[in-house]
């Protein structure tokens, strides 16, 4: 037997059914079985690294040890029937010497049951081949998007025969791998773009199955490092000397230095620094105004993390993972998340200094126990532009037309194929599908880290930040036993709403007045309502020691506080 014969011999046994449909299809095969059976026979002529065979019927093909080079003398592009008989009719001549081979072999292995022969499986390469050659030709941009995407929870199922084949069972995706260390080799029905991003998935979550973390092997593929170093250095002298100057001594003038520094950021590619120096900015301008709403605290905490990341990110000492997180990006890059559970926990209203208005809407997603939010947001500070919170809230949803914004705050939704970003923000594009669940109390829902009590939420320490995370609103869920005392305090302008729990602690939400929620204000502090609410959750963001609720829930019914109290919504409160 020639050396390459026994090559193609090793091959037709890996040439399952399963194996030969995925490469070609089911009906092609079945003919291919059907022309064998009708007595079509295959002469093979051995080459060095080929064989050639004729067929009965007059075609001639030419074929190696791999599918992934052949040649037929029919017209046909894609794999043909002749393939598939030049290969299923060598594996019916020989199929009798190999029943026969085997067994020999497994009398030699129970005459010699200490020989120390193990048979290694053939797709040992998934866990220990280097990942670099492996993902040499995919883009950053889709290796970022599988990293983002292996966040989520999704189960596989595995099953190894010819090939390796790891079923994402969301997904409803197969990719089959074969015992070459390839993905380019790997099979997939979903083509082009999303069937290569599901092939490294399926690779990945593998890995993760077998113990494997590849993130940070792979992050420097993914993430642009690239800033001005000089920016850096000058954006943290400027903040030493603010630490040493002092705010009482500190000259008007400093603003100036801010906005000079934060078009440098942006020029540098330094969009987190330049956001950091804006706030900054904005509690410094509080501060020279004398503003009621001005705090220390804040503008401490504002300084402390942004001197510390300037200090990091100059050193150049922490990997390219980690630098991309204090770097940031100008733009929010969304991803397809193939599913999410999502309970609507109520909308919050909001403006920001800077002139820009929205409506933000927020969901408990159970798959990963993370709070996700959809904002509807416009700039206003145009001339002429304007943003109605009413008009906003009634309008229809972009993914069901007869679902309201209204009705989508307080729905418990299923989303498929929406797209999502680090935030946990949604995305309102094409391709996602939206289908309403029926809505279950909130009383049954685990809520998770996000159901506090009392002492927890008063004993959190507000000022405690991590340079390497994404920064998040500090949300959660409190179990109220009565509204006890509501009282509008004039020197600060805020409504201050009294909880109390079972256990008898009290917390004070806090409600800033504006002339925009001047009927909420009006009507929560005559009690109109709230003095009637007993045993409910209350929904709250917590900012400088401040709590401020964004909705109330009780059984299957949310209210959110500015938008369902503040528009004439008569008696909603009262109806928790």
């Amino acid at each position: 037997m020639s050396g390459f014969e026994l090559k193609f011999r090793m091959f037709s046994k890996l040439c399952t059914e399963d194996y030969l449909i995925r490469n070609a299809n089911k009906g092609l095969y079945k003919r291919s079985l059907k022309e064998l059976d009708n007595g079509l026979t295959v002469q093979y002529t051995w080459n060095e690294a080929s064989v050639s065979c004729q067929l009965s019927d007059g075609t001639h093909c030419s074929l190696e040890n791999t599918l992934d080079h052949w040649e037929c003398s029919c017209p046909a592009d894609n794999i043909c029937k002749h393939i598939l008989i030049s290969i299923l009719y060598y594996q019916r001549e020989h199929q009798t010497e190999d029943t026969l081979n085997q067994g020999e072999a497994a009398s030699s292995a129970q005459l010699e049951p200490e020989s120390g022969l193990v048979t290694e499986s053939r797709f040992r390469w998934m866990v220990e081949s280097d990942l670099a050659p492996l993902i040499k030709s995919y883009s950053s941009s889709l290796i970022e998007e599988v990293l983002f995407r292996l966040r989520y929870p999704e189960q596989i199922e595995v099953l190894e025969d010819s090939l390796l084949t790891v079923r994402l069972v969301k997904q409803e995706i197969e990719v089959s791998f074969t015992e070459e260390a390839s993905l380019a080799k790997a099979l997939c029905k979903v083509k082009q773009t999303a069937g290569n991003m599901a092939k490294l998935e399926a690779l990945l979550r593998y890995r993760m199955q077998q113990g494997l973390d590849d993130t940070e092997a792979i992050s420097g593929r993914v993430h642009d490092t690239k800033f001005s170093l000089q920016t850096v250095r000058e954006c943290r002298y400027m903040l030493a000397d603010l630490l040493k100057t002092g705010l009482a001594r500190l000259p008007q003038s400093y603003m100036a230095q801010l906005e000079t520094l934060a078009i440098a950021a942006h020029s540098g590619h330094l969009p987190d620094v330049e956001r950091s120096l804006r706030g900054i900015q904005g509690e410094l301008q509080l501060f020279f105004n004398r503003h009621v709403r001005f705090s220390m605290q804040s503008m401490l905490d504002r300084v402390s993390k942004l001197y510390l990341a300037l200090q990091v990110l100059e050193q150049e000492k922490v990997s390219a993972f980690k630098q991309s997180q204090l770097i940031g990006s100008f733009r929010s890059k969304y991803y397809t998340v193939p599913e999410l559970h999502l309970y609507g926990l109520g909308a919050d209203a909001w403006e920001t200094r800077s002139g820009y208005r929205g409506i933000t809407y927020y969901f408990y997603c159970s798959d990963d126990a993370e709070i996700y939010t959809y904002s509807d947001v416009r700039a206003v500070y145009y001339e002429d532009n304007q943003f109605s919170y009413t008009e906003h809230y009634g309008s229809f949803t972009p993914w069901l037309p007869n679902l309201t914004f209204r009705q989508f705050a307080g729905e418990e939704i299923q989303f498929r194929s929406v797209k999502v970003n680090e935030e946990h923000r949604l995305s309102s594009g094409e391709g996602a599908k939206l289908t309403l669940l029926p809505r279950t109390s909130v009383e049954e829902v685990n809520l998770g880290k996000y159901m506090q009590d009392i002492p927890s939420v008063l004993a959190e320490d507000a000022r405690s930040f991590e340079l390497f995370s994404v920064p998040k609103e500090r949300l959660a869920m409190i179990k109220v036993a009565r509204v006890v005392e509501h009282r509008f305090e004039k020197q600060s302008q805020d409504l201050i709403l009294t909880m109390e729990s079972d256990h008898g602690e009290t917390l004070d939400l806090t409600l800033p007045y504006s002339t925009e929620w001047e009927t909420m204000i009006k009507r929560l502090e005559s009690g109109y309502g709230a003095g009637t609410l007993e045993d409910f959750y209350a929904f709250v963001r917590i900012e400088q020691q401040r709590i401020y609720p964004i909705s109330f829930l009780k059984g299957p019914t949310v209210i959110s506080l500015k938008l369902d109290t503040g528009y004439g919504r008569t008696g909603r409160v009262g109806r928790l």
